[in-house]
């Protein structure tokens, strides 16, 4: 008695064995078959990922949100980003110390530095800072190579800064649709487009890092690394001119960086965890980072947040399950980076405006991350929310009631009736935010099952 071969595992039988392998029907249908079977997988698949949009506006705190995520649920950092992070706050020390000497002469902040006669080794110790050229003590391949320094160049060139207050539109923009007048749109040069074309030969010159031997270039980082720090400690100028820093633009982390000086200055230094929480890489275009929690699949997107590149976004707002949006409380006496005279909270209200009651997100859930209060905590004595934001009728010193003013601000934009959850964080502490990202997740799971009606 003759046996009938069974089908493989797995396999669809869909009638094809009677029929001719040269047969252009049966050669289409399960060309067709296949096609319908991935499409299957693919939707499944889909279903099962929850896919999250980190949005905010520059320096917000939106990768430090997502570096939190790595350390909870991937592994960490590899030795490559922390070698990379090393070099990066290295530059950012040195260059932060530079600016605070700078920025107090402007403001008109007496330095104790500036005076040989009653402060001599103030003095010399600025002069070795002013005198450093951070791009000379850095290897800049592992820093980034040319992305790296085109960035830096961009970032703290004293033409940048002219250029950015120069140009500023003293207008508040979200630049999630294209607008007409908008610079990029009609084709205008922009000033990163500028300066990297300026500064082409001087990059190419920096890439490869220092020539002399590693003795030497130790040394001569170590004593760069003391006069930042004898600077900082003993300067009561310096120190004046910091508690200042919402009037210009500085490193956000500049003290940790000058705390822990001597550690960034050691050639074989790696940056730790908290490092690289501390220290900032701009976000250009969208990153994607793949998380396995609780046997699902998150797929968390990070959106680069200053305003060039906020016209990649809507590349990546459809099948969003959630939107993270992260706003920077500190930073409501602070003004743009990209526009000098634009105030980052009223751009950071703007666009959480056009996000929140956008077409794109109808139905989808919103979660807040007020971010930076430990900032925010620091400061709010010396530079009150009134003045920045005359209707704040609260006291000038309560905390609670600033973060409660600027929670409710957000809160009444939300014209959509859709769900948003507020959470006040600081992403740099990993235990409290351990804690918060496993709420927010727990969350977003059960959204996503009621989502596809299973919860």
């Amino acid at each position: 008695m003759g046996c009938v071969a069974s089908a493989p595992e797995g396999t669809i039988n869909h009638g094809y064995s009677g029929r001719g392998e040269q047969d252009p029907f049966l050669s289409s249908q399960k060309a067709n078959d296949l096609i319908e079977q991935q499409l299957m997988m693919n939707y499944k698949k889909d279903r099962n990922q929850i896919k999250l949009l980190l949005l905010g506006t520059g320096e917000s705190g939106k990768s430090t949100v997502l570096k939190q995520l790595q350390v909870l649920h991937h592994g960490g950092f590899s030795h490559q980003e922390r070698m990379q992070y090393t070099q990066v706050i290295w530059v950012d020390a040195i260059q932060s110390m530079k600016i605070l000497i700078v920025q107090a002469r402007r403001l008109g902040i007496e330095l104790q530095c500036d005076d040989p006669i009653k402060h001599p080794e103030l003095f010399k110790h600025k002069k070795i800072v002013l005198a450093s050229k951070a791009l000379d003590m850095i290897d800049a391949n592992k820093a980034g190579g040319s992305d790296f320094i085109n960035e830096y160049v961009l970032k703290y060139s004293e033409r940048s800064e002219k250029k950015r207050m120069t140009n500023s539109t003293g207008k508040i923009q979200s630049y999630i649709e294209s607008d007409g007048d908008d610079d990029l749109s009609n084709g205008a040069k922009t000033d990163s487009e500028d300066e990297k074309q300026n500064n082409s030969a001087y990059m190419s010159s920096r890439i490869g890092g220092s020539t002399m031997d590693q003795e030497s270039y130790q040394q001569q980082r170590t004593i760069l690394a003391r006069s930042i720090k004898y600077l900082w400690e003993n300067d009561i100028g310096i120190q004046q001119c910091f508690t200042r820093s919402n009037e210009f633009q500085l490193e956000g982390s500049a003290e940790y960086y000058f705390e822990n000086i001597m550690n960034f200055s050691r050639i074989d230094y790696q940056a730790t965890d908290m490092d690289i929480l501390k220290g900032r890489v701009k976000t250009s275009g969208i990153t994607e980072t793949n998380f396995q929690i609780n046997d699902r699949e998150f797929k968390v997107l990070d959106a680069g947040g200053q305003r060039s590149e906020r016209r990649k976004w809507i590349h990546c707002f459809e099948g969003i399950t959630c939107v993270l949006f992260v706003v920077a409380v500190s930073e409501y006496d602070q003004n743009l980076f990209e526009d000098e005279k634009v105030n980052r909270m009223h751009e950071s209200l703007l666009l959480f405006d056009k996000l929140c009651n956008s077409q794109w997100f109808a139905n989808t859930p919103f979660i807040i991350f007020f971010n930076k209060i430990d900032k925010f905590q620091d400061k709010i004595g010396r530079s009150p929310i009134r003045k920045h934001f005359p209707e704040y009728k609260g006291a000038t010193n309560d905390v609670d009631q600033g973060l409660k003013y600027f929670e409710s601000l957000f809160a009444s934009i939300n014209r959509s009736n859709r769900p948003i959850y507020m959470h006040r964080t600081c992403a740099t502490d990993t235990k409290s935010m351990k804690f918060i990202l496993n709420a927010v997740t727990d969350l977003i799971i059960q959204q996503n099952l009621k989502k596809s009606g299973l919860f």
